[in-house]
């Protein structure tokens, strides 16, 4: 018989507790069940940060960024899982739940929201896609692409960060119709100039064409083509570029990208989002991005910031308030072009690489935008709008530039030190009616605009006294063998800008636009039409007073041939005054409005099951009084005004993602953009400048899903453009094509991928106004990104 000391004894009671606690857990477990399975949008694409949960039992989760998820710990019962996000209709489906069971619920599909979410854009798109279903742009309210009666493109933010793009020049080149005018923030739009400030968020801000707009905190870029003067008032003819700022969304994302490249090239972003309360209405949203960077020019540089945080508050189904700001600020000097030697249009005289700018050259460019968005709905068939946004730029420059040739390869330069500071400000309120009379819905808006915009402006022109007097020169410069040195800016005399008209001079100047609109839309069966008015009333201040006051109308008409397939026509009109802005004018009167109208008619479809959308548009367009650069190498600022001119074409483009793992664009435009009159006879019937008579991209991006290559991700896609008149008759840019392809690796939460444009190396111009104004684009060059999701 064995005996058990009391030490024994207690030892093994407390081993046999331990083994019972171990063991209760296991029978707990055993007894309990799991749920698991994969979310999906409606395009196939994976719902990331989606919640699901069971209502019964409030067990809740949170979908990875593939859409999976796991439910555990769940007793037998009978309940109902729910599946929510902003931007998708919620799913619900009962469950009958057997003790110790694993269910594998296979993907489940959310559809976005089709109708009218929002009178203003509040939230954000949740939507991962090339794709872009809806757009408040061309109507003011939440419509379908499809249903618009007029062409729309649209740039994601999935395609910029695919891209790697940090500024809107980047990414514009996607976009059928669209092609870069200089190489300053201006553009060719269906062959025709556009210079006038982008919107944001549907109102106007203030370009000063010597720095392009910063791509942190936007959500998607609309071209809307042709005139949109009858929502915006004064507008460029070829078509408006409207910037869509990120909204907050109610789930907690986290993001941070950090991307080098060729010649130096350093960025970061970062993005955070999510809300600030348990009841989830009131959310925020952080954006910022930093770059520094050279170039292949040899004496550019850059270094850039944006901060943009966002706010929404939506308390109600009623109410919904946004406060966007955007701080951003850009230290770098202005690009002439590369210049070539006098009387000779061989574009490779000199190297791409040539610049005329002198270090200690500076441009320092301060923009800070504010956005107060309110939308409130009186009653289900009413709801009143309001936005206001404050637009400030401060800008500094100080620049050397080519005052005439000495010899045919050198020059004299001149100096020009210039401060501008502008103030925009721009209010719209809107009603918007929802009502029926018998089988006839109408959407009716009624609505006011209000914009004033100020520019402060000095300048003063520096001399050398070695080169005499009221010569404007303050040095030479050969561009054969170039020598580059600190010039004694502080030495120059001053020669003060004066306010002579004869000579090109300007002074300081205000405007302020008043728009009174109003637009009904009808639908009825197959059947919608849209029909807008508006008065504008336009005034600036100073010697050279405008005063117009015009009426615009504008007709549409869709009709739907198939379930996903519409046929669209349409007739606009347009109008631009030259407003003053930080520039000087050639003129001997005040000009006269760009008065423009076009036609319009197309098809648009929602292809392989709403996956990819595609547009074909037809149209003209015909402007007069048309604003042209003067061509005047020692100042390339003049502008001057010649007569009327005429673009017809069409253009073709689809966007999407036909398979949940393959996403393209594709964009196709022919543009015949002539002039048909002019002050100089030998222009009428030529081609415009820097209107190509074809254009093309391409981009493609296939991500592996199965095997050994899952993770993997490659892409390749193509920019070509026709040759392009200049204002130079003798001298014509020949056409392009460049190749780009990239490769990623998605792991866990990270993301590593490369970029390699221009394959070939290709040496093209994007484009030019004489041989001595002309932009090169860049040689083969590469951009790698390092990207963190949580």
């Amino acid at each position: 018989m064995i005996i058990f000391s009391s030490a024994t004894k207690t030892a093994a009671l407390l081993f046999s507790f331990l083994l019972l606690f171990m063991y209760v857990p296991v029978i707990a477990q055993t007894n309990t069940s799991s749920i698991k399975g994969v979310v999906v949008t409606a395009d196939g694409r994976p719902a990331p940060f989606v919640t699901i949960g069971l209502q019964k039992l409030g067990i809740k989760t949170v979908a990875d960024k593939n859409g999976s998820f796991v439910l555990e710990q769940i007793t037998a019962i009978e309940d109902t899982l729910y599946i929510s996000g902003i931007g998708f209709i919620p799913y619900k489906q009962g469950l009958q739940i057997a003790a110790g069971t694993a269910i594998n619920l296979g993907v489940i599909q959310l559809q976005y929201y089709t109708a009218q979410l929002q009178d203003v854009e509040i939230t954000g798109r949740i939507a991962q896609s090339y794709k872009s279903d809806y757009s408040f742009a061309l109507t003011k309210t939440q419509s379908a692409v499809k249903d618009m009666p007029q062409s729309v493109s649209t740039v994601t933010k999935e395609l910029m960060k695919d891209k790697m793009a940090m500024h809107l020049v980047e990414v514009l080149d996607d976009v059928p119709g669209v092609c870069r005018y200089s190489g300053f923030n201006e553009y060719s739009l269906r062959g025709l100039h556009a210079e006038n400030p982008p919107l944001i968020n549907g109102l106007r801000a203030y370009n000063s064409q010597l720095t392009n707009p910063m791509l942190v905190n936007l959500e998607r870029i609309e071209i809307l083509k042709g005139p949109t003067s009858v929502l915006y008032g004064n507008t460029d003819p070829g078509g408006t570029v409207n910037l869509v700022t990120k909204k907050p969304l109610q789930q907690h994302e986290h993001a941070i990208d950090i991307l080098t490249g060729s010649w130096n090239n350093f960025r970061a972003q970062g993005d955070v989002t999510g809300a600030l309360n348990t009841s989830k209405n009131l959310l925020y949203r952080l954006n910022a991005g930093y770059e520094n960077k050279e170039s292949f020019r040899n004496q550019y540089f850059a270094k850039s910031f944006q901060v943009a945080p966002s706010f929404s508050f939506v308390p109600n189904d009623r109410i919904q308030l946004n406060l966007d700001i955007s701080v951003t600020h850009t230290n770098t000097v202005a690009d002439r072009g590369q210049p070539g030697f006098e009387d000779d249009n061989n574009l490779l005289s000199t190297p791409i690489q040539l610049m005329v700018t002198q270090p200690g050259d500076y441009l320092k460019e301060t923009n800070v935008a504010s956005i107060l968005s309110f939308s409130y709905k009186l009653n289900k068939h009413i709801s009143f709008n309001s936005a206001y946004l404050n637009y400030i730029t401060r800008q500094q420059l100080s620049e050397h530039g080519i005052e005439d040739f000495i010899t045919d390869d050198s020059v004299y330069l001149y100096y020009t030190n210039r401060t501008a500071n502008t103030t925009t400000n721009t209010f719209t309120k809107y009603f918007n009616f929802t009502f029926n009379t018998g089988k006839i819905n109408h959407q009716l808006l009624a609505g006011y605009d209000y914009i004033k915009n100020k520019v402060d402006f000095t300048q003063w022109n520096g001399e050398d006294e070695d080169f005499g007097e009221e010569t404007g020169i303050v040095g030479t410069f050969s561009l054969k063998n170039p020598v580059y040195f600190k010039r004694p800016v502080d030495e120059y005399e001053r020669e003060e800008e004066e306010e002579d008209e004869e000579e090109g001079g300007f002074e300081a100047e205000q405007y302020y636009t008043h728009g009174i609109y109003i637009q009904e839309q009808l639908s009825i069966d197959k059947w919608k039409i849209l029909a807008s008015l508006r008065q504008e009333i336009f005034r600036s201040t100073g010697d050279d007073k405008i005063a117009d006051n015009v009426l615009m109308p504008r007709v549409g008409i869709v009709y739907a041939l198939a379930p996903n397939v519409n046929v669209y026509s349409t007739y606009n009109r347009g109008f631009d005054p030259f407003e003053p802005s930080a520039r000087l004018q050639v003129f001997n009167e005040p000009f006269k409005p760009v008065l423009s109208e076009m036609f319009e008619t197309g098809v648009k479809a929602d292809l392989f099951n709403k996956k990819l959308s595609a547009t074909f548009a037809v149209y003209q367009v015909t402007l007069d009084n048309v604003v042209v650069n003067a061509n005047d190498p020692s100042n390339p600022d003049l502008y001057t005004q010649r007569g009327r001119e005429r673009a017809k074409g069409f253009e073709a483009e689809a966007n999407g993602n036909i398979l949940p793992n393959l996403a393209m664009s594709l964009s196709y435009a022919y543009n015949n953009a002539k002039i048909i009159e002019s002050v100089k006879p030998e222009e009428i019937g030529i081609i415009k400048e820097n209107a190509p008579l074809h254009m093309s991209s391409s981009r493609f991006k296939y991500n592996f899903t199965k095997g050994i290559l899952k993770g993997f991700g490659i892409s390749a896609g193509h920019t070509q453009v026709g040759r392009r008149n200049t204002f130079d008759a003798n001298l014509q840019l020949p056409g392009y094509c460049i190749l780009n392809a990239g490769v990623q690796y998605s792991f866990s939460r990270f993301i590593v991928a490369c970029n390699l444009n221009n394959i070939a190396n290709t040496t093209y111009f994007t484009a030019a106004y004489n041989n001595i104004s002309k932009w090169p684009g860049a040689p083969r060059n590469f951009m790698l990104r390092v990207g963190y999701h949580f």
